[in-house]
């Protein structure tokens, strides 16, 4: 992994090392290929990427089989596992970038192994792991070893979008899909609007000012957000604004004050929607944690 000639980013964490997993070090570089088949071992996990023809490699043995290393192809390694890269016959500058990091077993890597599977190669037609690893070697390159928990939730997200990786057989690859599933987007845009109605309780917020928020048509996030939260996005801002309301009641403060914390216009509003959602009026319910 020669990286001398040519631009190289990257940084070595060395703190803490409490953190499992942690990530330890990540790299983003090209270079002149080596000439020579090499073999390499990390006492850590290693994910290495290429993100151009990085030649063959192969995994535990002098005499295992050659794999190909073509663009955008990742091989995630055990701690311990030797493995060989070779990139006589590559044309051109070799373009590659990895991670090493610690307690990949704390994140479900070892289902990428078998006995008759030294090693996972993951397929990333998307550019996803690309991204993941290029925003990690940048923070530590910016900001060395004070970008450490920065590059730890980085490499979080590494992991989380590991987990949507699927097998196509026994002897095949692992593909990454090119998007996130719809699943994982629908969860994001409920998270997203109700982290917006906390933000902003206070405020008038409309349908349209929500919908605008999350760059989205008002007819198509109330019908999305309704069809993933179980009940439409505003009647889930007054059920939240209720639920604020109910610990400030419970602290003594007045109607007025109150209304005026969790957005309602006035006491009168709050009083309805509060009946309307609890089955009693508030100053009723006060007096009931007396």
């Amino acid at each position: 992994m020669n990286t001398k000639r040519y631009p190289w980013m990257g940084h070595a964490w060395t703190t803490p090392r409490d953190a499992s997993p942690r990530v330890v070090s990540a790299a983003w570089c090209q270079r002149d290929p080596v000439r020579l088949a090499r073999r390499i071992v990390h006492e850590f996990w290693v994910l290495d990427y290429s993100r151009s023809d990085c030649g063959r490699g192969r995994v535990g043995s002098a005499r295992a089989r050659w794999w190909p290393r073509p663009p955008r192809v990742a091989h995630l390694y055990r701690p311990g596992t030797p493995f060989w890269e070779d990139d006589t016959a590559v044309g051109g500058r070799v373009c590659e970038a990895w991670v090493l990091f610690s307690g990949g077993e704390h994140a479900d890597l070892e289902r990428f192994f078998s006995a008759d599977r030294p090693f996972g190669r993951i397929v990333d037609p998307g550019g996803r792991i690309e991204a993941r690893l290029y925003d990690i070697a940048l923070t530590g390159h910016r900001r060395g070893e004070a970008g450490f928990w920065t590059a730890q939730a980085q490499l979080a997200a590494l992991l989380d979008d590991l987990q949507g990786v699927r097998p196509h057989g026994p002897h095949e690859p692992f593909i990454l899909p090119a998007t996130r599933r719809a699943d994982e987007q629908a969860e994001d845009l409920v998270e997203a609007a109700r982290n917006f109605f906390r933000d902003h309780l206070a405020e008038r917020i409309t349908l349209a000012r929500a919908a605008a928020h999350l760059g989205m048509s008002q007819s198509s996030f109330s019908h999305r957000y309704t069809a993933l939260a179980g009940r439409p996005p505003m009647a889930d801002l007054a059920a939240m604004r209720v639920e604020a309301a109910t610990g400030l009641l419970l602290r003594g403060l007045k109607l007025d004050a109150i209304a005026r914390q969790v957005g309602f216009c006035d006491a009168f509003h709050l009083s309805r929607a509060f009946r309307r959602h609890r089955g009693v009026a508030p100053s009723r319910f006060r007096q009931q944690f007396r």
